[in-house]
């Protein structure tokens, strides 16, 4: 990222929540799904409204 991203605290939680609890962020063969988990839930509305 070019620019700090913020997110609300209820965005991070589920980000968080995300990435320790899901199979796709633990195992490296799976890392390009995990970024396209996270990255969709950057583009949510939970986490694009500021």
């Amino acid at each position: 990222f070019k620019r700090p991203v913020t997110f609300s605290s209820e965005c991070s939680k589920h980000f968080h929540r995300l990435y320790h609890n899901t199979r796709d962020c633990s195992t490296p063969a799976y890392y390009k799904r995990c970024a396209r988990l996270l990255t969709r839930l950057a583009m949510s509305p939970l986490c694009t409204q500021s």
